[in-house]
């Protein structure tokens, strides 16, 4: 029997070890079991990604779904996730979401993902109730499914949330790289729309990403770079394999940090749109959109690592814009679940408004806030030594960092030290080790911090 263990981030595994229709089956009914006793005749909908087996397999646990006495609804199409949270979300009787993608893992690994009835993730308490359910066998249990398009109405929520006449006014020229995944042909048709004139490349979906990572950094942007050169375009955009996160290509086709993204967007909210409101990140998130909130007088908080923490949030009904450390983008306002679409319209909307390309205005923003260099970092553990960091990090209080005494010593979700300077370190506990995030006014700085941070899981 093979051991699945189902998360608050859902369930993922190799292709070729474990991600099987017998897998995603106990899955499924597990989820039946789970949703069944209280909300019989309720609606489940059911997206898929461009991954292989995707579409099937969405068929089958609709299947199974229904064997519960759930109404479960299949896409007609490819679906980004933005889109299936959004879906379940306008829908009254919906009780949930499951999205069968690994998001921007490569073609190698397949996944699933569950929302709930508000469109936002599901919490650590329900997927223990499943992940306890599961059973060591799967079900023959069959119902019938129907199917519906859930993305033609996402994309004119989102065109009908844009300033389509400013950015028509602009003559933007806009190239758009959906890395054969759940975006292609949706976005480039949106930005069109829009009225932008588009060059789509990987816009043909292929369950294997022709050999591409569908993932928004270096080296994978390379062509999307490459063709904002070639055709001169004001910018590009590049989403990952189910158009949750999004990545940034300046008019000299390079990569805009996914750091200075949020700010520009939370400026673009507060300057051109008129709007307040909280904003949220996680600890291990840019300095920069504190600095951003604060420069704007907003509210901030912080939050620990995960969107279960952010999605606690909304529930305070105030947040306007949050973001974590990967850069992705939530607007509540339009949907609890992070969107690289509704982040790439918003970001359109903001160029189309200035007469600066995108690369001046993340200068700008610099000017503003102030530079930080972000850094990263991760040590590898056996599994007991893991477990010793996990239980030791809540006791850890460094009395200096780098000769310099913190500040401010944070033990939500690890082990945060924020510097006089604006530098910080943050160490968190992995399940194969412990991960590293750092920011400081210099590169160098970054990195040693990161050193530091990695000398105190040696010690």
């Amino acid at each position: 029997m093979y051991d699945i263990r189902f998360g608050a981030n859902g369930w993922r595994a190799r292709i070729d070890d474990g991600f099987n229709e017998e897998n995603v089956v106990r899955i499924a009914d597990a989820l039946g079991r789970t949703w069944a006793p209280r909300n019989e005749g309720y609606t489940v909908l059911v997206g898929y990604d461009t991954r292989r087996d995707s579409k099937r397999l969405a068929v089958v646990v609709g299947q199974v779904l229904a064997a519960h006495g759930m109404r479960a609804v299949v896409s007609d199409r490819v679906c980004p996730t933005p889109a299936l949270s959004w879906a379940v979300a306008q829908d009254p009787l919906c009780i949930a979401g499951v999205m069968l993608t690994a998001s921007r893992m490569p073609h190698e690994y397949g996944g699933i993902l569950v929302r709930q009835d508000d469109g936002g993730p599901m919490s650590s308490m329900f997927a223990s109730s499943v992940d306890q359910a599961i059973a060591a066998e799967s079900t023959d249990l069959r119902g019938e499914v129907t199917y519906d398009d859930f993305v033609t109405p996402y994309l004119r929520a989102i065109e009908e949330q844009a300033d389509c006449s400013l950015i028509a006014s602009a003559g933007l020229r806009v190239v758009v790289d959906p890395m054969y995944g759940a975006g292609c042909g949706y976005i480039a048709e949106l930005f069109k729309r829009m009225g932008c004139e588009v060059i789509e490349v990987h816009g043909t979906p292929h369950s294997d990403f022709r050999g591409l990572h569908p993932d928004v950094h270096e080296p994978w942007v390379d062509d999307c770079e490459r063709a904002v050169i070639e055709h001169k375009a004001s910018l590009g955009f590049a989403f990952d394999g189910d158009c949750d996160r999004f990545g940034v290509i300046d008019d000299a086709g390079r990569l805009v940090s996914p750091h200075d993204l949020a700010p520009l967007v939370l400026e673009h909210l507060v300057r051109q749109r008129g709007l307040r409101g909280r904003v949220v990140a996680t600890q291990a998130t840019s300095a920069r959109i504190a600095r951003q909130a604060e420069r704007f007088d907003l509210d901030f908080t912080m939050v620990p690592r995960g969107s279960e923490s952010i999605y606690r949030e909304y529930a305070e009904g105030d947040v306007l814009l949050a973001t974590d450390e990967s850069g992705c983008i939530s607007v509540p306002a339009f949907a609890y679940q992070r969107d690289g679409i509704l982040g790439a319209a918003m970001l359109l909307e903001l160029i189309a408004g200035s007469s600066d390309s995108v690369r001046d205005l993340v200068h700008q923003c610099e000017d503003e806030i102030g530079n930080m260099e972000y850094a990263v970092g991760k040590v590898n553990l056996d599994f007991g030594a893991a477990q010793r960091l996990r239980n030791l990090l809540p006791g850890m209080n460094p009395p200096e960092v780098l000769g310099e005494e913190p500040v401010s010593v944070s033990h939500a979700g690890g082990l945060r030290l924020e510097l006089p300077d604006g530098a910080w370190v943050f160490l968190t506990p992995s399940t194969a080790g412990a991960r590293m995030a750092a920011e400081a006014p210099t590169a160098s700085r970054a990195r040693e911090l990161i050193g530091f941070a990695s000398s105190l899981v040696d010690s």
